[in-house]
């Protein structure tokens, strides 16, 4: 037996779906990513300053494992303004919260 509450909440997942989206990958890939997109930085930069990366590959190896956090953050954070937006839909469509 579906609850009162149902529809109002697959409304308001829908609705917050539109301005704040909830992440769809685990941590881990997020995390991973941001190691990507560090590294990929760090080549076009070396490229566009005419720099080789090996003799620098120190601050390839310590720059990645800092941003594998830095990509699990942005997740936790996506992750919080989507419940934030989904309740504040909710709200606002008359579903109320239950505890």
């Amino acid at each position: 037996m579906m609850s009162p509450i149902d529809p109002h909440l697959e409304k308001a997942r829908l609705a917050a779906a539109g301005y704040a989206p909830a992440p769809e990958a685990s941590a881990l890939i997020y995390g991973l990513i941001g190691m990507a997109l560090f590294s990929v930085g760090m080549w076009t930069a070396g490229r566009f300053y005419d720099m080789l990366l090996i003799p620098h590959l120190s601050l390839v190896v310590a720059g990645s494992p800092i941003a594998f956090p830095v990509g699990i953050w942005l997740r936790k954070t996506r992750k919080r303004r989507h419940v934030a937006a989904c309740r504040a839909e909710l709200l606002r469509l008359g579903g109320g919260l239950r505890s």
